[in-house]
């Protein structure tokens, strides 16, 4: 009972940390706690957030079961990281001049059209919607195993929907942010020194571990791994539909509007890969050491916590926090920004004329609505949910010309939004859902073909129409923003060697 121990005490630290943050008023500090987190804050949330927890159970058997195809996440992360600075100067520029809480709401402004903004909504809510049902099943498996079957999934994952629900819909972005600051560096700290000691129990060290995987499972540290036969190009494709759609999901992207400063977000943009590259390596290396094991090789899903209840109940308990912080963190970021799309980007679209205060109820309401659809979907094949939520990954990078467009290119405009999505979503789902012979024989996967459509319609709907009033407003206000900085730092520059000289005459 070490493990749900160690759980209970997570989840009331949690809580605490909170206590202040609970009872927000206004709708944009649910949304975007009012912009009020500095570089560590906005690196650790994106690093809690972005390793699901499902990656120590469902996703394991790319690192337990194949191996080198594992090592993925790493090169699509740092693709993703990119993503992000080159996003973080007009999305805070904008954001704050113009209020903004959502990415759907960013599209709206840049291209001044409501249904941009529901379609890059609804899409958000739609493709995210697996992964938040696939957490929320994977806290239930965590309370069952580390209770050794005293807790059922069904009432562990209904035990961690109402932990969630009780501190997002009370504290919004402000409660999110600040659990992750802990949830992040206990995954960090913890995780990472936990997974490097069970590599060291299991096989003597990293390099012992690697001297035996190269001297008796090599097939392990080669593409794709073992027992699997794929076309090279599948190992790019993944890296483009994950990395350049990683960073689109609202979840994530929303983080940057609570950010306090560009240089916050450009620099949690190199802070928090290096962060993540270091816990994934390790769980990467004791994934691959656990191949060597016959029992952990069979059941990859089960391998991270077979291994450590093996070593001892202390380190099943703090395996089973660290997945569940990882869970946790995930799940929080999803349904903060799930409830506020639904009411910023579908509810006050549709009925234009919504106060704040109904904003904000609609917000309330609809975390616990999620809550409730989740607890009714528990029964639902994890296997099967896995390729939904891998399918989602296809729709998801179709926000992604959208957004980099928007933001570099003067010319995209509404209509090839609009078209760009649908259309390359539609392709995108039918070659997935269809798997034609050319998709295996070739390697790129579906959303790669989506992405390029998307992209072909946008730049030649671009060319159609001249460039838009409002965007060069836009532009503009970019430029303004730019000049005051350079004004603020030349004075800055000017004004430090007379605080110098004025110290030295002191003297």
């Amino acid at each position: 009972m070490l493990s749900i121990t160690f759980i209970v005490i997570f989840f009331v630290i949690v809580f605490a940390i909170n206590a202040k943050n609970f009872g927000v008023k206004s709708f944009e500090e649910y949304a975007t706690a009012r912009g009020s987190f500095g570089v560590m804050a906005i690196s650790l949330a994106v690093f809690s957030t972005w390793y699901v927890g499902a990656t120590f159970t469902a996703f394991a058997g790319y690192s337990v079961g194949y191996g080198f195809i594992g090592l993925y996440v790493l090169t699509y992360a740092t693709l993703t990281m990119l993503s992000m600075y080159l996003v973080a100067e007009k999305t805070y520029i904008w954001g704050k001049k113009y209020h903004i809480g959502t990415q759907a709401e960013l599209m709206d402004l840049r291209y001044k059209s409501s249904m941009v903004r529901l379609v890059v909504g609804i899409a958000g809510i739609v493709f995210t919607a697996p992964w938040l049902l696939m957490e929320w099943i994977t806290q239930g498996v965590i309370f069952n195993y580390a209770t050794n079957g005293l807790i059922s999934p069904v009432v562990g994952m209904i035990i961690g929907i109402i932990v969630v629900l009780a501190y997002v819909s009370l504290g919004g972005m402000k409660s999110v942010i600040t659990a992750n600051i802990f949830q992040g560096a206990f995954m960090f700290f913890v995780g990472t020194g936990v997974m490097i000691y069970m590599i060291f129990k299991f096989a003597g060290g990293i390099s012992s571990g690697m001297d035996s995987l190269v001297a008796n499972y090599p097939e392990t540290l080669t593409f794709p791994g073992p027992g699997w036969e794929l076309p090279t190009p599948f190992w790019t494709s993944i890296i483009i539909t994950s990395g350049l759609g990683g960073f689109m999901w609202p979840w994530v992207y929303n983080k940057l509007f609570a950010s306090d400063s560009i240089r916050s977000i450009k620099q949690s943009a190199l802070i928090a890969p290096i962060i993540g590259g270091i816990f994934y390596v390790a769980f990467q290396l004791l994934g691959n050491v656990l191949y060597m094991n016959d029992t952990a090789r069979n059941n990859p899903e089960e391998a991270y916590m077979w291994a450590a209840g093996q070593i001892g109940p202390f380190v099943l308990a703090l395996m089973s926090t660290v997945i569940m912080a990882t869970s946790i963190a995930t799940v929080s970021g999803i349904i903060q920004a799930m409830s506020t799309s639904i009411s910023r980007d579908v509810a006050t679209v549709i009925k234009k004329d919504i106060s704040e205060k109904t904003a904000m109820k609609i917000a309330r309401i609809s975390v616990f609505i999620i809550g409730a659809i989740c607890a009714v979907l528990a029964t639902v094949d994890v296997g099967a949910l896995i390729n939904v939520a891998l399918l989602s990954y296809q729709g998801i990078i179709m926000i992604f010309p959208v957004v980099i467009l928007g933001l570099y290119w003067k010319r995209a405009n509404k209509e090839g939004a609009i078209a760009g999505m649908i259309v390359g979503t539609i392709v995108s789902m039918t070659l997935t859902v269809t798997e034609p012979a050319f998709i295996a024989d070739l390697g790129w996967s579906a959303g790669v073909y989506g992405l390029i459509i998307t992209t072909i319609i946008m730049i030649i709907a671009g060319y159609m129409k001249p460039i838009e009033s409002h965007v060069e407003d836009l532009w503009q206000d970019v430029e303004t923003a730019r000049q005051h900085k350079k004004a603020v730092s030349l004075n800055a520059t000017e004004t430090e060697p007379a605080v110098v000289n004025i110290g030295l005459k002191n003297e």
